[in-house]
């Protein structure tokens, strides 16, 4: 029998696994393969956990796991921008935050509902909501997304744009990123 200090937590290692459909994936690998997590356990648990949350998004992960293998992980809401994105309905922020024309529009409604999602994160209790929201503000603002009352006029349509098809816009974005970044090295 061990005594608990033979125990010791390795480390802390973030992560982050679509909820609910987690599925051992290389980069999971790299992550827990070193730590001799299993994968599949590691996914069951976690979608286990996930179950009520809506597929796909993108769940923060702290693992802490301990030289005997065992382990046990916290869960936190995506980061801001996911939220703010999808809320604005844009596949990324702007390039220039507030230097340029907003890219994309949230009420401050919207804002509160995000900030109130993220109060529930472990390290965010007890932190008022009007700071997160504070916090959030910034965030959009750098992002290029305009935080208003109601929705601008230029925005006003911003919700025929179907959320599901902001990951395929995304994809598109990444592949073109990389098309001209290929293209520019061969001068």
């Amino acid at each position: 029998h061990h005594p608990t200090s033979a125990m010791s937590v390795v480390g802390r290692f973030r992560l982050i696994v679509p909820g609910a459909t987690a599925k051992p994936a290389p980069k999971m690998g790299q992550a827990l393969g070193p730590l001799g997590i299993n994968m599949m356990n590691f996914c069951k648990e976690f979608n286990a956990r996930t179950t009520k949350v809506r597929p796909e998004v993108p769940i923060q992960v702290t693992l802490v796991p301990r030289t005997d293998r065992s382990y046990k992980f916290f869960m936190r809401t995506p980061q801001a921008p996911w939220f703010l994105q999808r809320c604005a309905r844009i596949p990324k922020g702007g390039d220039y935050g507030a230097a340029a024309p907003p890219v994309g529009n949230i009420t401050l409604k919207e804002l509160y509902h995000i900030a109130k999602a993220k109060s529930m994160d472990p390290q965010m209790v007890g932190v008022p909501v009007r700071t997160i929201c504070l916090g959030l503000m910034r965030t959009a603002k750098a992002m290029g997304i305009k935080v208003s009352r109601e929705l601008e006029p230029e925005f006003a349509k911003r919700d025929d744009e179907p959320v599901e098809g902001l990951e395929e816009k995304r994809k598109q974005l990444r592949l073109l990123n990389k098309a001209s970044k290929k293209g520019g090295k061969k001068k």
